[in-house]
């Protein structure tokens, strides 16, 4: 569902993580490969009859995903530790207690694409932990990756989607370099990530889902949401992800 792709909050009393150059986070998602089972036990899939959305268990009983994603009220149940969309052995199928998208979310925009989802019972694996702060690019040419994962679509225009996760490594990218492509539609509210010269992205299917990274100590924080871009993969234009940091508050005063 991909479209045609600071403050730190008082409330996590926490220093920022500093995070890992190139190199230290592994590497269809574009250009992705398959994730080894149970590399992501923190990632969801929303479904109403059938995958169509990401999202993250961020506490046990709470996910965080995009706004666009559950605009409609189309979440029937949220299925957490799901490798294969054909055997959800293992998995855990949960209904939904309360969907609250942000106050702020402008479809027009894409700015605050963000949505928590309270779950009907708690969930037997382990979250992943939010980054809290802005995270500084390095200015010395190095990059810091990330990891976005799904059971998005592996081409632009297609209409099917791989049944086993899939996983792809991409850097971050400043604003003012993201902003070039979009016309300067790139807010404090999002981050991007990817290359330049495109073949590696998140796609339809893969919104709401996880971008993470992993600090020195290879914790891994999740750091923004899959939201939007133009195509996928396409050459000079970016994935957009709404940026876990810009909304640590609002997350931490809803999912309680």
């Amino acid at each position: 569902m991909k479209m045609n792709h600071l403050v730190i909050a008082g409330l996590m009393m926490m220093s920022a993580p500093v995070f890992a150059k190139s190199g230290s986070v592994g590497a269809k998602i574009v250009g992705g490969v398959e994730a080894s089972i149970g590399e992501f036990p923190y990632i969801v899939s929303l479904q109403s009859g059938s995958h169509f959305c990401g999202g993250s268990l961020i506490k046990k009983n709470w996910v965080l995903t995009a706004a666009h994603c559950v605009r409609g009220g189309t979440v029937k149940k949220v299925v957490i530790g799901l490798h294969d969309r054909t055997n959800a052995v293992n998995a855990e199928s949960i209904a939904p207690k309360r969907i609250i998208a942000h106050p702020n979310y402008n479809a027009r925009t894409m700015e605050n694409d963000f949505a928590l989802i309270e779950l009907s019972q708690d969930s037997s694996y382990a979250p992943v932990a939010l980054n809290p702060a802005e995270i500084a690019l390095p200015t010395d040419g190095s990059e810091i990756m990330t990891t976005v994962a799904g059971w998005g679509a592996t081409r632009e225009g297609s209409y099917s989607l791989p049944t086993k996760l899939q996983k792809v490594d991409v850097p971050l990218v400043s604003s003012e370099a993201c902003n070039k492509a979009y016309n300067n539609g790139i807010t404090d509210s999002m981050i991007c990530a990817g290359y330049e010269g495109g073949g590696k992205d998140s796609c339809q299917g893969d919104s709401g889902g996880p971008l993470v990274a992993q600090d020195e100590n290879n914790q891994t924080y999740l750091v923004g949401v899959v939201s939007w871009g133009q195509g996928c993969a396409r050459a000079k234009y970016f994935g957009v992800y709404a940026k876990v940091s810009n909304a640590i508050e609002w997350i931490n005063n809803t999912a309680q």
